[in-house]
């Protein structure tokens, strides 16, 4: 009896995984052909919301490649949040309108976000676009966003987190994770139907949609909580590869420890509360793409993901010498190897300028730590 318990406990664990295992390695597979880049559409008139906070030492390269872009009528709006520098004179200075916001209660992008499509509302532009102040933009990467955010749906620009030159190892591993998270599984997804996640910077909307949902939100990852509440309200974001959007990696690892704990924190208290919601929500309404949604959020960060994975494997392994019940770990092993040559592909099509083999067969143990 006790032998069956432990079998059945142990098909449940890699069962719970299995879904997320699955869509993982069919994003990534689906990712790896380029996609085929095409002429932007006629763009309307947009606004670009800039939130900033304390951000006087790296705004001006953001604000130049924003304006360079700007045609007659269009306009990029910084709102100075918060702020103890010199962000809202050097944003009016380089061509910007500004507006300050002061409210040391309510702190956090998403209420800056509220206050500037508050005041933006005047300009009465069809598509709104939210770019980080410390952020370049690939040529056309506006008239991209707002083309395709005019056909009535939220877009996602290829939001690309760099690691700078010389980095250390941990950085070029962390750049490799949101390379496949943020580009490849999204390119992927795209492919096979999955809606995009909202990724923070790069992000178009159709101004009206912005009106229906809750911006103002105290939420460390309010971009994710963003597009499940828009994918609820039955628009979807999508994927745009042509508007590339750069921005750096911290500089010293205690600020990418920092980060990344407070990121992987709040995607899991996301994925914890919305994703079994999202699939009720997409099986009462028979709603693929909700329900893809739901499968997609279900899949943990890269390291996270191969940790649980890397759990189950040590775990079917024990108990098979223990019992001879060896079915689990044949299960646990083909998930493993299903999603280790999924990553080893997207570093051969992604991933050689970030890391050397040498770097990838060191990612278990990068994990660990």
């Amino acid at each position: 009896m006790m032998t069956m318990l432990a079998d059945v406990l142990l098909f449940v664990g890699l069962l719970v995984l299995m879904p997320a295992v699955l869509l993982f390695v069919a994003e990534i597979l689906s990712g790896l052909r380029a996609p085929i880049t095409t002429p932007p559409g006629n763009a309307p008139a947009f606004t670009v919301l800039i939130p900033a906070h304390d951000e006087a030492g790296v705004i001006v390269p953001s604000l130049r490649s924003i304006a360079g872009q700007l045609r007659d009528g269009d306009r990029m709006l910084v709102i100075a949040d918060n702020c103890s520098d010199d962000t809202a004179a050097i944003a009016a200075a380089h061509g910007a309108d500004v507006t300050e916001r002061h409210d040391p209660i309510r702190r956090g992008k998403g209420y800056a976000l509220a206050h500037g499509l508050a005041h933006a509302a005047r300009w009465g532009h069809a598509v709104t676009i939210i770019v980080d102040a410390d952020c370049l933009l690939s040529p056309g990467a506006l008239r991209h966003l707002a083309a395709a955010a005019g056909s009535g749906r939220p877009v996602q620009g290829d939001y690309c987190l760099e690691a700078a030159p010389g980095g250390s190892r941990a950085s070029r591993f962390s750049a490799f994770a949101i390379r496949i998270k943020n580009y490849v599984r999204l390119l992927g997804g795209k492919r096979l139907g999955v809606p995009c996640v909202l990724t923070g910077s790069g992000m178009a909307f159709p101004t009206a949609l912005l009106s229906r949902v809750e911006l103002g939100s105290g939420e460390i990852v309010e971009d994710l909580l963003l597009a499940v509440d828009l994918t609820l309200h039955g628009a979807a974001p999508r994927f745009c590869p042509e508007a590339r959007i750069t921005s750096p990696l911290p500089a010293t690892r205690e600020a990418a420890e920092a980060q990344r704990a407070r990121w992987e924190g709040g995607y899991l208290s996301i994925m914890r509360r919305y994703a079994l919601r999202l699939a009720g929500t997409g099986l009462r309404r028979g709603d693929a793409r909700v329900l893809a949604l739901a499968l997609d959020l279900a899949i943990p960060p890269l390291s996270l993901l191969i940790a649980g994975q890397g759990a189950l494997l040590i775990l079917t392994a024990f108990w098979a010498l223990l019992s001879g019940h060896a079915a689990p770990f044949a299960v646990a092993v083909v998930q493993m190897a299903m999603m280790i040559g999924a990553i080893a592909l997207a570093w051969h099509r992604y991933g050689r300028d970030l890391l050397s083999a040498g770097d990838l067969a060191r990612l278990p143990l990068s994990v660990l730590a």
